[in-house]
């Protein structure tokens, strides 16, 4: 059994921290902290979780491995894992890599589904689910470049209109394994499930072999890995301009193809000290460096 702690921040924040749970939720009414929906938020997050836990076997199964049988009696949040990491139509994924995003969705739509809050913030360690009733606020939100240095350096601009949205980072360093070397990827998309999923996906592709990548089975950094069998990144070197500018052509080549299906709104790609995005219209969403 989990210890189960969640507590109230200076700014009005509900800081949820419960197993593998590290989850910061804001919500607001009128302009106002609404830390009572706030803290229902919290409490939905430690219920989804107690409700995954029996179904963690499922979820750490490749996607190929799951019918919809099979997932048919199961919980909603894994369901939703499921389903958003088969958008990416990969063989490789299991539904763990939409895990972190789809927690945010759930504690956001039970929130504004409950209580008379109308705007959500949920941050689960960078998994992050946006929601207001009218759909005219814009977000702004800071994003990191490094994920092994975890310094906030750009601010993501998301314009009026985005009723529900969510962002994911994933990259070389962050929590989970990477197979490519990207310093940082952010993903914006309609549902922080898909982002989740979409994030290690550009991140994966950015992997180039070089002899400063260095590889190993992912078992060998993580035993209880659902991956395992796959190479994973350990380590990077300074790499060549050539390299990153070919790991960045990679990451927004597979953006493109995901805007493209309609999994997600756009991303950033970080590596080396350089940037590239997909798509590059500013009315999508603006970027700028801190």
């Amino acid at each position: 059994m989990y210890e189960c702690k969640y507590g109230i921040l200076p700014d009005g924040r509900v800081l949820v921290d419960y197993g593998p749970v590290t989850m910061s939720i804001l919500a607001e009414q009128a302009g106002k902290a609404a830390i009572e929906a706030a803290a229902a938020g919290a409490r939905e997050a430690l219920r989804q979780l107690d409700i995954l836990i029996p179904s963690l076997p499922l979820a750490r199964r490749r996607i190929p491995d799951l019918s919809e049988e099979m997932l048919k009696d199961c919980p909603e949040i894994l369901r939703r894992m499921a389903e958003a990491v088969r958008r990416l139509d990969r063989d490789d994924f299991t539904p763990m890599a939409a895990v972190a995003g789809t927690f945010s969705e759930m504690v956001r739509d039970h929130i504004l589904a409950a209580t008379k809050a109308d705007m959500v913030v949920v941050n689960n360690g960078g998994d992050i689910a946006l929601g207001s009733k009218d759909g005219t606020r814009e977000w702004s939100i800071g994003i990191v470049s490094d994920l092994n240095r975890r310094d906030v350096t750009h601010r993501l601009k998301l314009p009026g209109g985005y009723q529900s949205a969510g962002l994911a980072t994933s990259g070389f360093g962050g929590r989970s394994l990477s197979k490519g070397i990207a310093s940082a990827v952010t993903v914006i998309a309609e549902k922080p499930s898909w982002a989740d999923a979409a994030a290690t996906d550009i991140a994966n592709a950015t992997y180039v072999e070089d002899p400063q990548v260095v590889r190993c089975l992912a078992e060998e950094l993580e035993y209880g890995t659902d991956i395992r069998g796959d190479l994973v990144v350990k380590e990077v070197g300074p790499l060549g301009g050539a390299v990153i500018d070919q790991a960045l052509r990679q990451g927004t080549g597979r953006a493109r193809e995901l805007v493209r299906a309609g999994v997600i709104r756009g991303a950033v790609l970080f590596l080396g000290g350089k940037t590239a995005r997909y798509p590059l219209e500013k009315a999508a969403f603006e970027l700028t460096e801190i």
